[in-house]
């Protein structure tokens, strides 16, 4: 098998482990609802990504891993900061609640 090969099996497997990984350690059901979101984003912008990177000539594969680069680190940020925001808020209300006096 070449190179290529292993690199996106390894790519692949990464994937799968990172988003089971994910949801596994949602703690509120709007995180991993969340995540599931994020991840079938992220696959489907993945695939979309190498059939472009597949079907273009050599200068604009070089031209188009430029906008992917800072889109992905874009998106990627994007995805942690909305995560720790669900998180805060699931915390902030179990806060609340163990503070309501009981009468």
């Amino acid at each position: 098998m070449k190179f290529e090969t292993y690199l996106l099996l390894a790519a692949l497997i990464f994937g799968i482990w990172k988003t089971h990984r994910s949801v596994q350690s949602s703690r509120s059901a709007q995180e991993r609802f969340f995540a599931l979101r994020a991840s079938i984003f992220t696959w489907f912008g993945s695939f979309l990504l190498l059939m472009a990177l597949l079907f273009l000539p050599n200068k604009a594969r070089v031209l188009l891993l430029i906008p992917i680069f800072f889109g992905a680190i874009s998106v990627a940020r994007y995805f942690q900061n909305t995560r720790e925001r669900l998180r805060r808020q699931a915390e902030g209300q179990a806060d609340l609640d163990r503070m309501k006096r009981v009468n």
